[in-house]
């Protein structure tokens, strides 16, 4: 299936609905990488019918948090230390002045939302991929379903996916209220969801800061030669030529009230705050009138999503050849949806109806990649840098805000295995080459294939 390209879905989304994340300017498809606000890749009218007899049983939903705020007070602080060093030396150019207004506008947006919080936006992401679910699958949440399967709801321990759960679960609630006696009490599930900060992830934490391949890599790409010059031409767009200077040379350091590790201290490090202000303003659209777009030229913001789009390769996606440390912890993850759906083939009273997970970037990243979705597929050579050139890698296709993987498990009265649909960011999508699918070209596969093919694959003990 070759799905439409963002730009022209976010398009015709817009012109349908008037969405509040449509208004004002906005970067190119992909420029936003991870904080890419969500919109779902395939219309609701145009999904491929279950085959003859068979019906959904069960949904295994995985979401990232919704769109947010930034996650700490550091970039809006020392953007704005920055610039009262600058203005105080009189080094700041007519767009350089322009800049001020809008970090008011973004530190007075965090006052109200609080840092690490969803967004008014985030909320509604979620919310409206309930309504979405209800109006696919209004058969699954109907009252005459067995009223003792419940709808299980977990999330990583952190409030931005805890909200981002409250959001849709408040939906499903507001659009089939006899939904809330089913609805168990929300819980947090780092080993499933949040597995790279969970006991046992020492190993990855050691990869990610020490692995000298991963080092090697991401100190080329970003302290290298183009990534400075990158630096020298945006500043200087704010800034006077003597003061960028002075910051290439060390002789200013600048530290975040909030964390003393968050500094700046060259071009570098007041480049990706900067970046990091305008990536994250398209999340606040509803909640403060924020643009960020004159303070980057957009061959500026390409070069820093790649930046950004090399860290999240080699830190949650394919890496290296022969490397899985970057998904394996996923393993947690889908042991306990088999478990599920196991538990439905055994005692279907006793199963979930839904089981709703909330968690992060750093989770549906590796379970993409775990699952070889589209554009995952190709790690590297050490010695090959990862480059847009040659890899088809972009965070904002594949884990954008809200980005969600759903398994949709459907079964017949006239035999006892089940299907298995699979949906990535709300479009049908296919399982790894080595799955058989029901009928060639179908996005339905049976249950026990899914096992066999994703439990050789990962070399799981699937029964």
């Amino acid at each position: 299936m070759h799905l439409r390209p963002l730009s022209l879905l976010l398009i015709a989304f817009c012109s349908v609905t008037g969405f509040v994340a449509c208004s004002g300017a906005t970067p190119d498809d992909t420029v936003l990488t991870s904080k890419t606000p969500y919109q779902p890749r395939q219309d609701v009218s145009t999904y491929t019918s279950a085959p003859d007899g068979y019906h959904i049983v069960m949904l295994q939903h995985v979401a990232r948090h919704g769109s947010r705020g930034l996650s700490s007070a550091d970039d809006d602080d020392l953007m704005l230390q920055l610039w009262l060093q600058a203005e105080a030396e009189d080094a700041l150019t007519g767009l350089g002045e322009q800049l001020k207004p809008a970090l008011d506008a973004m530190l007075a947006a965090h006052q109200r939302l609080g840092y690490g919080e969803i967004s008014t936006l985030g909320r509604q992401e979620h919310a409206q991929m309930a309504s979405r679910v209800l109006q696919r699958h209004s058969d699954l949440f109907s009252a005459e379903v067995d009223p003792s399967r419940s709808i299980l709801v977990s999330h990583s321990g952190r409030s931005r996916a805890a909200q981002s759960g409250e959001a849709f679960v408040a939906q499903l609630v507001a659009e089939q209220p006899h939904l809330a006696a089913r609805i168990q009490p929300a819980y947090a599930s780092p080993e499933t969801v949040y597995f790279h900060k969970a006991e046992g992830s020492e190993g990855y934490d050691d990869y990610r800061d020490n692995d000298p391949r991963l080092v090697a890599a991401m100190a080329q790409i970003e302290a290298g030669d183009k990534t400075r010059r990158v630096a020298e031409e945006a500043l200087t767009r704010l800034f006077t030529d003597d003061f960028v200077a002075r910051l290439q040379a060390g002789d200013y350091s600048f530290t975040a009230q909030a964390d003393d590790e968050d500094q700046i201290n060259d071009e570098l490090d007041a480049l990706f705050a900067l970046h990091g202000l305008y990536s994250i303003a398209p999340n606040l659209t509803a909640d403060a009138d924020i643009d960020m777009t004159p303070f980057l030229l957009p061959e500026h913001a390409s070069w820093l999503a790649y930046v950004d789009d090399a860290d999240s390769f080699y830190g949650r996606g394919p890496g290296f050849v022969g490397e899985d440390i970057t998904y394996r912890g996923a393993d947690a993850l889908f042991m306990e949806m088999f478990a599920q759906i196991d538990e439905f083939q055994r005692a279907p009273s006793a199963a979930p109806v839904a089981s709703l997970r909330f968690t992060h970037a750093q989770v549906t990243m590796p379970i993409a990649t775990w699952l070889q979705l589209a554009d995952t597929e190709k790690s590297v050579e050490p010695s090959t840098l990862y480059a847009y050139e040659t890899n088809p890698w972009r965070a904002a296709i594949i884990s954008p805000m809200s980005a969600n993987v759903q398994w949709e498990i459907y079964a017949t009265d006239r035999d006892s295995d089940l299907l298995v649909r699979m949906l990535h960011n709300e479009a049908e999508v296919p399982f790894p080459a080595e799955c058989s699918a029901f009928e060639p070209g179908s996005y339905f596969y049976p249950y026990s294939e899914i096992k066999r093919c994703l439990g050789e694959i990962h070399h799981l003990q699937l029964h």
